[in-house]
């Protein structure tokens, strides 16, 4: 049995995406081997008393406080210290470190676990703690194919991306990736660290995703895609959706839902001039579009990780239509338990034959859900999670 101090950057409850979804099934499932407590750190205010869960909850708002002047001169200076990164430098402030000090002190965990490198700042304060650290990377951040065409990512920023989190996993007793495939990624750019790292797949609670009324009347023709449209892979299968997919499906008289927040400047003017495509913004529950939806469809070229919003459409019996890029990390089978096409025109095709076919999509659908149950349900990503405990304080390599 543990104790368990989760420190995260994003709201942990209400969910509202991909990172907050990973995060409370780590938190749910942790909570099953003992008590948890939260510490979070983010821009906004929080209601712990929306917690559906008997954890402690405190949360440091970045937008309130007034930071000191050394502070914020060190944050805009950033860049002339070789290990610094802008976005862990905000995330950082002395006023959060003392609090998260106190809580650590008051809660005594057994064990703290961290979401991602960018809180690597809190690392030294952490260390002290006394009980095993695990760091639940959800990316491989040094991997340069996630960064593939973003104006920002110089070699420079790049190389110290990789120092940081070379240096994060070196600190840990373990790192958890979300896939068998970011493990050996991991091991192949530091291979010098000793770590012992584990895949713990993105997952979802099965019995969430079979409730949920259609938003609008369903169609026999509603395609779907789900994400942060501020994360440029999302923003770029949007856009390859709305300008080469969706207009050859047009005369199947399709409907297009793009479900998320932070949606571009160009699908706020498709959904304005064809009442057929629906941009929704950030949705307090996801689960009425999927149940819309005939098809989801990831069209994805870049990117790392892997996409839970596959994983969700399999939980919900949704049809998946995706690129190779877009499956990346999951154990699925073209064919079996979606299909895969890598051209525009060969997934509009796909998608138009599992209209065309209903038997087959529901056949494809039933074949994903029980990969789901057996692969990615909380209740095996549990045995994943407890197969790692058993290990701590920490295995010799990576594996």
């Amino acid at each position: 049995m543990h104790r368990t101090r989760f420190l995260v950057q994003v709201q942990p409850y209400p969910l509202s995406g991909v990172v907050s979804l990973r995060n409370w099934q780590n938190i749910n499932l942790l909570a099953q081997q003992g008590a948890v407590s939260i510490f979070s750190l983010y821009k906004g205010s929080a209601d712990p008393d929306l917690l559906p869960l008997a954890a402690h909850w405190h949360h440091y708002d970045l937008s309130a406080p007034s930071r000191p002047l050394l502070e914020k001169i060190r944050r805009r200076l950033w860049w002339l210290r070789p290990a610094a990164n802008a976005r862990a430098d905000w995330l950082y402030t002395r006023e959060a470190a003392q609090q998260l000090r106190h809580h650590i002190a008051a809660f005594k965990p057994t064990l703290i676990v961290v979401e991602e490198i960018w809180l690597y700042r809190y690392l030294p304060l952490l260390k002290r703690a006394g009980c095993p650290l695990i760091l639940d990377n959800h990316n491989v951040e040094g991997d340069d194919s996630r960064y593939r065409g973003v104006d920002r990512m110089t070699p420079q920023i790049l190389a110290r991306i990789r120092r940081i989190e070379e240096n994060f996993i070196r600190a840990v007793d373990q790192v958890w990736l979300c896939s068998q495939k970011d493990v050996g990624l991991a091991s192949t750019l530091y291979p010098t660290v000793k770590t012992a790292a584990y895949a713990i797949p993105n997952g979802a609670d099965p019995d969430y995703y079979q409730t949920g009324s259609p938003v609008v009347p369903r169609s026999a023709n509603t395609l779907l895609y789900l994400g942060r449209f501020s994360y440029q892979p999302n923003a770029e299968a949007a856009a390859i959706l709305l300008n080469q997919i969706y207009p050859l499906l047009s005369a199947a008289s399709c409907r297009l839902l793009l479900v998320g927040c932070d949606p571009t400047e160009e699908m706020q003017r498709a959904a304005q001039t064809d009442p057929q495509i629906i941009v929704t913004g950030q949705v307090e529950d996801i689960r009425p579009y999927l149940a819309t939806a005939t098809v989801m469809a990831v069209p994805h070229q870049k990117g790392s990780g892997t996409r839970l919003k596959l994983i969700e459409a399999f939980a919900a019996k949704c049809p998946v239509v995706s690129t190779a890029k877009g499956a990346e990390g999951l154990d699925v089978e073209d064919g079996k338990h979606l299909l895969l096409r890598e051209s525009p025109g060969a997934m509009a095709w796909a998608i138009l034959h599992l209209w065309q076919q209903p038997q087959t999509a529901q056949a494809l659908a039933d074949r994903a859900y029980e990969r789901f149950l057996d692969r990615y349900a909380w209740s095996a990503v549990g045995q994943n999670i407890q197969t790692a405990l058993g290990q701590l304080p920490g295995g010799a390599t990576m594996r």
